[in-house]
């Protein structure tokens, strides 16, 4: 039935969303590579916590176990990439003031949250989740303008695009079937984000690497070669 294949979608959704969390492993194989993370942006590390924080709140509001699970991990697999960017991170201005703006926007949200009634709460806080989920393209445009900037998608790792272009695409999907407009409109924004910056790979091809299925890039590789 319907039901039945929307229940087992969401799980499968559920399972991908967890796995999606290693994918920023290959940014810190890069990191690690290069000793450093310059060329790379703190922003898109960072905005994804606002928005699993939120969700995650909303969760505990209301006992939605999945949810609870998903953003819990989520959090803590972000503070992990975090972390891990601050050590590669020589100067580390950027990022404390970016972490500045992410607890006082935590204080905020949360604040606000708790002064509503018990009835009140729960709406409000999974309407400003949503919001925050497409606050979250902030970090998507940054990259986007760095890339056009710089004229090369180098600092841009290929596994991460693909992979939220995947996930993205199937949540949008799960929205249209289950006839949740709110979950399909969150989406939708980020679904062109990344159909945007796949087709950047082949106006602004990497210099060193190449972009698997669109094989563009490495230009730099073959004349050190030759």
């Amino acid at each position: 039935s319907t039901m039945e294949f929307l229940e087992l979608f969401g799980m499968w959704l559920g399972i991908i969303s967890m796995g999606f969390m290693i994918l920023p492993m290959a940014q810190v194989k890069e990191w690690r590579t290069r000793g450093s993370t310059d060329g790379f942006s703190s922003v898109h590390l960072i905005l994804p916590v606002l928005m699993m924080g939120c969700w995650l709140r909303h969760g505990f509001m209301t006992a939605d176990k999945m949810n609870i699970i998903i953003n819990s991990m989520g959090v803590v697999s972000s503070a992990f990439y975090i972390i891990v960017f601050a050590f590669y991170t020589k100067d580390k201005s950027n990022l404390y003031t970016q972490l500045g703006a992410l607890g006082a926007a935590f204080l905020a949200i949360f604040a606000y949250v708790g002064s509503l009634s018990a009835e009140e709460a729960p709406d409000a806080m999974g309407k400003i989740a949503a919001v925050a989920q497409n606050a979250g393209i902030v970090g998507g445009i940054y990259q986007i303008k760095t890339v056009i900037e710089t004229k090369t998608t180098e600092y841009m790792p290929a596994s991460m695009q693909f992979g939220i272009l995947f996930i993205v695409a199937q949540w949008t999907l799960f929205g249209i079937l289950s006839g949740n407009i709110y979950m399909a409109a969150a989406n939708i924004p980020g679904l062109l984000m990344s159909f945007i910056s796949i087709a950047l790979y082949v106006i602004y091809p990497p210099l060193t690497w190449r972009v698997p299925f669109l094989g563009v890039g490495g230009s730099q590789e073959t004349k050190k070669k030759e």
